[in-house]
């Protein structure tokens, strides 16, 4: 199984979590909500043989068809099976499914056809796996009907809520299911550290997020599905996850703020925010995916501009001019890289990753610049060791591909990806 498959946690198997309510492996925790004479299905699936095998479940599983698709939030993925839903559809001779999701998914998907050549490059470096310049068309199916804040869904059986969830994105969809008081997160609740600041990301406001969490709260459910892993039944667990979350946003917020209205720049706030125990080693925000600095950096972007504030970086040279200046400058380059490999032997590798950018940026074809781009590649693999964050760890792997002129994607990940 390769990297990406990993990382999405596509888990096969229909499991029941309150009456009438299932989870369905796609990618992460796909939903079925049976309301009497049909189905109601969240998330199609990344397509390929993942969204065949969950249509071939529910076929098998109920005697219903879907009447509704429901698109959590517009990330490449959750519904580029969409297509293969419709298609079972009319081959059953039945009404094509309603496909509903937010007013801003076509914006969304609107983006990811106008920079298809950077979602590929940022895809392929995040998660180490192939991605299209040019997605097929079918992945951009855009919702049959959209709302802005709720939208009921009414069955014969029960009603459902559509209720808008801003959070890791700006279209997300929770769904609320009221008779069983069954609340699936969508991506606005994930078991871990909310995933705001990631580094290939748009901005996401961790203001509306952990309103989101405390909306969320306000239901009191009795049932609550994350977008990947196993749901929460507990009451008072339900209550703590949500609540840790948007306290530590709030907190986070509060705290970078306070400093930036104090004039410190962004990295000085991130080495100076301390983070508390009982927020930042709690089980429910485990750095597994997001982080604290990733969130105080989307704090800092909020209220700032691109300027990090050295008057160097401001109208800056040309990168290679620029290395190509700091080479000469150096008196005794061969040191730089015998202090960097030093640093690194004692442990401090993101010191030796400042000491042999001296030289690494440099012109390659100089042998000394080589070896500093070989030691920097060397570092970046055990940086990647040293963090709990899985876009930190493959960012770092794929730096050091790209610094030896190496395919970002390995051979087994190269084959053709489920979601073709």
């Amino acid at each position: 199984m390769n990297s990406t498959n990993n990382i999405l946690m596509m888990k096969q198997g229909l499991a029941r979590h309150a009456s009438g309510v299932h989870t369905l492996g796609g990618q992460g925790n796909s939903l079925i909500v049976e309301l009497g004479e049909s189905l109601l299905l969240v998330d199609a699936g990344p397509g390929g043989d993942i969204t065949r095998r969950m249509i071939s479940e529910v076929r098998e599983s109920f005697g219903q068809r879907v009447s509704h698709i429901v698109y959590s939030h517009g990330h490449m993925g959750y519904n580029n099976g969409v297509q293969q839903w419709l298609d079972d559809a009319a081959g059953k001779g039945e009404r094509p499914p309603r496909v509903v999701g937010h007013e801003r998914v076509a914006h969304r998907y609107g983006r990811y056809r106008e920079t298809g050549g950077l979602q590929a490059w940022t895809n392929e470096h995040q998660f180490r796996s192939p991605y299209p310049s040019v997605p097929p068309a079918h992945w951009f199916r855009l919702p049959d009907e959209t709302y802005r804040t709720r939208l009921r869904i009414e069955g014969r059986d029960r009603s459902v809520e559509l209720i808008h969830a801003p959070s890791e994105t700006d279209d997300g969809t929770a769904v609320w299911i009221p008779d069983v008081r069954t609340l699936y997160g969508s991506n606005a609740f994930i078991k871990a550290c909310p995933n705001s600041g990631s580094p290939f990301r748009i901005q996401r406001d961790v203001v509306r997020w952990a309103a989101t969490l405390d909306m969320f709260l306000a239901l009191d459910p009795l049932v609550l599905i994350p977008e990947f892993g196993k749901p929460l039944t507990d009451a008072a667990e339900i209550r703590e996850s949500l609540e840790v979350s948007s306290r530590a946003l709030k907190y986070l917020r509060q705290e970078v703020v306070r400093r930036m209205n104090a004039g410190m720049g962004e990295v000085e706030i991130l080495h100076d925010v301390p983070l508390p125990p009982d927020l930042f080693a709690h089980r429910f925000m485990n750095p597994t995916y997001g982080c604290a600095e990733y969130i105080m950096r989307d704090i800092w972007r909020s209220e700032n501009g691109w300027w990090n504030r050295n008057p160097t970086d401001l109208h800056p040279a040309a990168p290679d001019a620029a290395a190509a200046a700091v080479r000469a400058a150096l008196p005794d380059a061969p040191r730089v890289l015998e202090h960097a490999r030093l640093l690194a032997t004692k442990g401090d590798t993101q010191l030796a990753l400042h000491v042999v950018d001296l030289l690494a940026a440099a012109n390659p074809a100089d042998p000394l610049v080589a070896q500093a781009r070989e030691l920097k590649a060397e570092l970046c693999r055990v940086r990647a060791t040293q963090l709990t964050s899985v876009v930190s760890r493959n960012l770092y792997l794929s730096a050091a591909d790209d610094l030896m002129g190496e395919p970002v994607c390995d051979a087994a990940s190269r084959q053709q990806p489920q979601w073709a």
